[in-house]
């Protein structure tokens, strides 16, 4: 009897077989190291329980960006530059805080996305790579300290409040780190940081409260000296 196979129809078969076995390996090592991830709630201007699509596309945009934020810490960390309060100097505090790098706008896609009240909550995953992997375990050298950092910002002044928030609960993990390691007060402290968990944030008595755990590395302290 007659075959009706083609004659080339094996070697397609391979071929394609191959092809498929290559995308699920590529596919597979993208998720070879564990993941980072942010949970994120944004309150959304309708109050409505489902998810308005006009209120959750805005909601989307200030998610994108916190997560943006909080994940490039978890994986790059960040650098600050801190002038403690001097009032005797009539000195002011200031803390400027800079990401170290920022991961792809692309790779910011919620894994889930679902509606409470009047919140819109996304989940973001990020997998890094062998290098940002590798970065990420020499942070967490138990000879590297870690800090908490506790900060509050009004909740009416909406997601800009909520930003804030993190940023003083970084310079307060900094503050922290320094004070037991200080004997006289500072000029100014710089160095890195890197969020070594997801922060917790909510709100309490009108005010957005954030927690935040990282490590820090001081890299330069600028002193007053005798006056």
């Amino acid at each position: 009897m007659q075959s009706n196979r083609s004659p080339g129809g094996s070697g397609v078969s391979k071929s394609l077989l191959c092809l498929l076995f290559c995308l699920v390996f590529q596919a597979l090592g993208a998720q070879e190291y564990p993941p980072v991830e942010a949970d994120i709630w944004i309150e959304l201007d309708s109050a409505a329980g489902d998810l308005d699509p006009v209120a959750f596309a805005e909601a989307r945009k200030l998610a994108d960006a916190e997560a943006r934020f909080l994940l490039s810490g978890m994986v790059y960390g960040y650098t600050f530059s801190y002038r403690p309060l001097d009032r005797e100097r009539g000195i002011g505090e200031e803390f400027i805080l800079e990401p170290t790098s920022l991961i792809p706008r692309e790779a910011l896609v919620p894994v889930d996305v679902r509606g409470r009240g009047s919140r819109a909550m996304l989940l973001y995953r990020y997998y890094p790579g062998r290098e940002e992997y590798l970065r990420i375990s020499g942070w967490l050298s138990a000879a590297i300290p870690s800090v908490m950092g506790y900060g509050e910002e009004r909740a009416v002044l909406g997601h800009e409040g909520k930003m804030e928030a993190y940023h003083r609960a970084l310079k307060e993990a900094v503050r922290e780190y320094a004070r037991p390691r200080m004997r006289n007060k500072p000029m100014r402290l710089e160095g890195e940081l890197l969020l070594i968990d997801t922060p917790s944030v909510s709100i309490v008595a009108g005010r957005y409260a954030a927690k935040m755990r990282c490590k820090i590395i001081l890299r330069k302290t600028s002193t007053y000296g005798s006056y």
